[in-house]
């Protein structure tokens, strides 16, 4: 073999990474020798074609990280999906793909080979992997692992539909436990199906098949119970795994569920009256085509919030996984507006006269603005934080990617400005935080002319 690829990432992984591929290859000898690495999509078309030369240790290391970061070109604005929603933006499936070029001398023209055999010459073909599914999200140094995410926290593959047991909480989020108000929007997203990069296979799926959301009164009475069914790749809710595992896609393979009482109203599904909090449950499928109760993919729950006379700032940002996690800050909100003004000093005389004589005017005398542009600066507290909401909400301030809800235009991106913290610690060294974030619109007003 003329190529062997002593390292790879793994997958699933996180794009905005070192994604580190080291290859070696038994013809580094040869005159104008160079390892070439072709990144296709998950249609094969070729997006990238990389040329490294051999190094001092007759190996090439190719770090994709930052040139697969270039070719997600959006987001999945999810936050108001009223039912099972795959991904489009979130995730990208990549081919990796390996070969050399090199020539019979110095001056000779160069040929390229496939990787794969000592003198085939044609296109690199030799991979790692049959794809590589990156999410858009961003982990530091020290949680990785080998370079590569851990996605074991949030993957599992069990079975499908053989009625085993399990509990996991893969949700893409870090929040359990959420307070929320009768008018807010949420979405929780799921890694959905086989996303090892492996061949498809019927029997390796985390395949989250419905989402069960239970609705309680104070004292812990069921109210109802609602059902979403996830139909990626699925067509009806009656199909098996192994009915539609073939026809996955890249698309299927990150799942937005809506979670919201926003979203279930626009589902026609409204929170009923009384509702003290709700339980989100994702839930696998049994042999039956039904509901296996005892296959947990991840259980969330969400306490309703009494704000009355005082509407919460609710924010949504980017996690780490590439997904969507959403807080409300509750306490007391400021607002304030700064205008940068342009002006210049009009002449007295006007020296461009269409009569004469020149006319008294006095309204060109003085200063005269021309340019005002506004920018809206808002603060908003939180209340008193365990250490848990303390570490999950911090990510807001790491992310470049927020958005808050606002009455009158709905979701608006804003640019965090400065976040301060407070923190007490009691007699017994139990410690709560409060967070005050500064922000702006990250569109202002258009200038005043």
């Amino acid at each position: 073999m003329a190529i062997t690829i002593q390292q790879d990432p793994t997958s699933p992984n996180i794009v905005n990474s070192d994604l580190l591929y080291v290859c070696t290859s038994t013809k580094t000898s040869e005159a104008q020798m160079q390892f070439v690495c072709d990144v296709k999509d998950d249609l094969n078309n070729l997006v990238q074609r990389i040329k490294q030369q051999p190094s001092p240790n007759n190996n090439a290391v190719f770090n994709l990280g930052q040139i697969m970061t270039g070719y997600f070109d959006g987001q999945d604005n999810t936050w108001g999906i009223t039912l099972a929603t795959r991904q489009t933006n979130t995730a990208e499936q990549y081919k990796v793909f390996f070969g050399e070029e090199y020539a019979s001398s110095v001056s000779s023209s160069v040929e390229l080979y496939d990787g794969i055999q000592n003198a085939t010459t044609g296109s690199p073909e030799l991979s790692g992997s049959n794809y590589y599914l990156m999410l858009n999200g961003q982990l530091n140094e020290l949680q990785l692992n080998n370079w590569n995410w851990q996605s074991g926290s949030k993957l599992d593959y069990e079975t499908p539909s053989d009625n085993n047991t399990f509990t996991h909480q893969n949700g893409l989020t870090a929040f359990d436990t959420s307070s929320i108000t009768e008018t807010d929007y949420h979405t929780i997203a799921f890694l959905n199906g086989n996303v090892i990069g492996e061949n498809y296979d019927v029997s390796n799926a985390q395949d989250v098949y419905v989402m069960e959301v239970s609705f309680y009164e104070e004292d812990g009475t069921l109210i109802r119970t609602d059902e979403y069914y996830n139909l990626n790749p699925r067509t009806g809710n009656s199909d098996l795994w192994s009915d539609v595992f073939t026809t996955q896609d890249q698309y299927t393979k990150v799942v937005y569920f809506p979670a919201g009482p926003a979203n279930f109203e626009g589902a026609a599904q409204d929170m009923p009256a009384g509702t003290a909090y709700y339980d989100c449950v994702f839930k696998g499928q049994n042999a039956s085509r039904g509901i296996n109760d005892n296959a947990i993919w991840g259980q969330y729950r969400f306490n309703i919030q009494d704000c009355s006379g005082f509407t919460p700032q609710r924010f949504a940002w980017k996690n780490q996984y590439g997904v969507w996690d959403y807080f409300n800050f509750t306490k007391a909100n400021n607002r304030s507006a700064s205008v940068q003004r342009k002006e210049y000093t009009q002449t007295f005389v006007d020296y461009s006269p269409n009569s004469f004589p020149v006319s008294y005017d006095k309204t060109r005398r003085g200063r005269v603005n021309h340019y005002n542009e506004v920018t809206k600066q808002r603060v908003a507290n939180t209340d008193w934080l365990t250490q848990t909401e303390a570490d999950n909400l911090r990510e807001i301030f790491f992310s470049a990617n927020v958005y808050y809800y606002d009455l009158n235009n709905g979701w608006v991106p804003i640019v965090v400005t400065t976040a301060n913290i407070t923190e007490r610690t009691n007699d017994l060294s139990q410690k709560v935080f409060q967070y005050q974030m500064a922000y702006e619109y990250a569109v202002g007003q258009r200038p005043r002319q």
